[in-house]
């Protein structure tokens, strides 16, 4: 796959943005770190999201970052899978595999953890997760968190339950699906669901949801040594001390960081069959 350096802009911290292949730079040498980011937008909208804080981490802790962007999630996986980037920002279930293939160690997460729920229409006949036998279910897509978190919920009634998957591409998309009655139930954040309006939350009824899951976290390769970890973290937690980087660090979904902790945050999600259900690296 075709890599391409863009030069963006001549800021305080020499930026990378790679599609495909790895930085030519050798991980961590010199003080020089490669920070990748789940594509979870275009990769310009995250260079405008994340440029920032990569520059005010490198005025703190003298490092030189590389931001690693992604056109595709896959890639992001693949990249995760081969230990490539030193740092990365990703979803609970990436930095899970992240820290079994390789033993990446989370840093930071926000404060709040997430929960998934399972909602159908209010006026909808199904009552529990065993009337969903034969329905239609609505997913936002194949590797995201909601849609994974809960289909490994519902896998534990295997045997007596099997259900149509749907993909729907977007939260909104799966709340109208299901309001419009194209499919059964839908699976969502439950965050997502309290910003609907009362509206349209009062048509919808709640069937399960799972368990609490931390948050996106940062979490760094075994490579970097535990002095630069540290450096990272408090300079980290200073950024979230200000109110422009309180502000800042909430629009990259690290609201409120806090410490993770593998074992307390993200050891238990080890159970989920991640790459099965999300065709990891594909």
């Amino acid at each position: 796959m075709r890599s391409i350096n863009v030069a963006l802009l001549r800021c305080l911290v020499p930026v990378m943005l790679v599609f495909g292949a790895a930085s030519s730079v050798s991980a961590g040498e010199g003080n020089v770190y490669t920070l990748a980011v789940i594509p979870s937008a275009p990769p310009v909208t995250l260079h405008t999201q994340w440029m920032s804080f990569v520059e005010r981490l490198s005025k703190a802790t003298r490092f030189e970052f590389r931001l690693k962007l992604y056109e595709k999630m896959a890639k992001f996986e693949r990249d995760i899978w081969s230990g490539a980037p030193d740092l990365i920002f990703s979803s609970p279930l990436q930095a899970m595999v992240a820290h079994t293939s390789n033993g990446y160690a989370p840093l930071l997460r926000g404060r709040s953890p997430v929960t998934v729920g399972l909602f159908v229409r209010k006026d909808s006949p199904i009552k529990s997760i065993d009337d969903l036998a034969g329905k239609k279910i609505a997913f936002v897509g194949n590797k995201n968190l909601c849609s994974v978190a809960m289909q490994h919920l519902l896998a534990k009634y295997e045997g007596k339950l099997s259900f149509d998957k749907e993909y729907s591409g977007s939260t909104r998309n799966v709340i109208i699906n299901v309001l419009l009655g194209k499919s059964d139930a839908g699976s969502v954040f439950m965050p997502d669901m309290a910003r609907e309006s009362e509206d349209t939350r009062s048509q919808l009824r709640e069937i399960v949801k799972t368990p609490e899951i931390a948050s996106h976290p940062l979490s760094a390769h075994p490579r970097v040594p535990k002095a630069d970890q540290e450096a990272v973290k408090k300079a980290t937690l200073a950024i979230a001390a200000t109110k422009n980087g309180a502000e800042l660090l909430k629009s990259l979904r690290l609201e409120a960081p806090v410490a993770a902790d593998y074992e307390r945050d993200y050891r238990a999600l080890e159970e989920i069959d991640v790459k099965g259900l999300t065709n990891w690296g594909q």
